[in-house]
C-alpha cells in the first residue's frame, strides 16, 4: 500500500511537472505575440516622425527614445532590481548598443521605401539568428521549425512586392539588410544575458544603458544643435509620442519576458506576424484619415495578403512544433 502511494505521488508530481511547463511555454508564446502588435504601432510612427517632423536622422531617433525614461521607471513595479555580474554586463552593453545602432539605417530605410516594404524587411535578420543562435547559446532545433522560419522570411517578403513595378534593388533594401544583421544578433545575447539574471533587471540594465548610450548624441555639436531646433516640434506633439511609447515599450519588453520561457528561434518565428498587423492597421486607419495612411486594399491585392498571412500563420506554427 506504501509502493502505491509513493507511485500515486510520483506520477502526480510528473502531472503537474508536465502542466507547468506546457502553461509557462503558453504564456511565453502568448507574451511574445504582444511584441509585434505593439511594436506595428510603432512602425507606423515612426514612418509619420521620420521626415515628417524631424529632418535629421540622429535628432528623430533621440525623441522618439526620450520618453523611454518612462518605461525604465516603471519596471521596478513588476519585480526588484538586481545587480550584475561582470559576464552579464558584457551582454547588456552589446545588447544596448544594438538597441541604439539598428535605428540609423532603420529610419533611414523608412525615408527611403514604404513602412510595410520596411517591416517585411526586418525578417531578412531570420537569416542570421538560427547561426548566432546555436554559436552564442546552443541553441538547436527541428528540421521542420527551420522549415518554418523559411516559409515566413519568403511569405513576408511576397507580401510586399508589387507584381506591377520592376523590381530593383534600392537602397532601402541595403539599409534594411544592415538592420537586420545588427538586429539577428539581439535575440541571443538577451538570451545570454538571461542565463544570468531574471528578465526584469535584464530589461531595466538594457534599457539605462541604451538610454545613456543615446544620450551621448548631445556631445556632437551639430546634432545637439538640431536637437535644440526641435524641442518645439517635439513639445507640440508631445502626447502623441507618450502614446506611442505605451506600445513601444510593450513591444519592447514583451520579448524579453517571453524569451525566459521559450527559445530564441520560437519567438523570432512570432516576431514575424508583424507585417500582418501592420497591414491591418494600415487598413483600420485608412477608414479613419483617408489616403494619409495607404493600404492597397483592392480584391486581388487583399487574396494575395490573405495567402500570404495564411502561410506565416503556417510557418508560425511549424517553429512550435517540438
Amino acid at each position: 500500500m506504501h509502493v502505491f502511494v509513493q507511485l500515486l505521488n510520483f506520477f502526480a508530481i510528473c502531472f503537474l511537472l508536465c502542466y507547468n511547463s506546457y502553461a509557462m511555454n503558453l504564456l511565453g508564446v502568448l507574451v511574445s505575440f504582444i511584441s509585434p502588435m505593439a511594436y506595428a504601432v510603432s512602425n507606423i510612427f515612426d514612418s509619420y516622425v521620420s521626415g515628417s517632423v524631424f529632418k535629421r536622422i540622429p535628432t528623430t531617433i533621440f525623441y522618439v527614445n526620450l520618453t523611454n525614461i518612462l518605461g525604465i521607471l516603471c519596471l521596478p513595479l513588476f519585480g526588484s532590481i538586481h545587480s550584475l555580474s561582470p559576464a552579464a554586463w558584457l551582454f547588456v552593453l552589446l545588447s544596448s548598443i544594438i538597441n541604439v545602432g539598428y535605428q540609423f539605417p532603420y529610419f533611414a530605410a523608412l525615408n527611403k521605401t514604404d513602412t510595410s516594404v520596411v517591416v517585411a524587411l526586418f525578417q531578412l535578420k531570420k537569416v542570421f539568428i538560427p547561426l548566432w543562435a546555436f554559436l552564442i547559446v546552443g541553441e538547436v532545433l527541428h528540421p521542420v521549425q527551420y522549415a518554418g522560419f523559411g516559409i515566413i522570411i519568403l511569405f513576408s517578403l511576397l507580401l510586399n512586392i508589387n507584381p506591377k513595378a520592376n523590381i530593383k534593388i534600392n537602397a532601402g533594401f541595403w539599409l534594411m539588410c544592415l538592420t537586420a544583421i545588427i538586429l539577428s544578433f539581439e535575440g541571443a545575447f538577451y538570451k545570454a544575458l538571461l542565463e544570468h539574471t531574471d528578465w526584469v533587471s535584464a530589461a531595466f540594465w538594457v534599457s539605462v544603458i541604451s538610454f545613456v548610450v543615446q544620450f551621448m548624441m548631445i556631445f556632437c555639436r551639430p546634432v545637439r544643435k538640431d536637437i535644440v531646433k526641435n524641442f518645439g516640434k517635439y513639445r507640440k506633439k508631445f502626447g502623441m509620442f507618450l502614446f506611442v511609447e505605451f506600445f513601444d515599450q510593450l513591444g519592447s519588453f514583451s520579448p524579453i519576458f517571453a524569451l525566459s520561457l521559450i527559445p530564441v528561434l520560437v519567438d523570432s518565428g512570432i516576431q514575424s506576424v508583424q507585417p500582418i498587423f501592420v497591414v491591418l492597421y494600415g487598413v483600420i486607419l485608412a477608414r479613419f484619415f483617408g489616403k494619409r495612411f495607404h493600404e492597397d486594399i483592392s480584391s486581388g491585392t487583399m487574396i494575395k495578403k490573405i495567402v500570404c498571412f495564411v502561410m506565416i500563420g503556417a510557418g508560425v506554427m511549424m517553429t512550435l512544433i517540438s
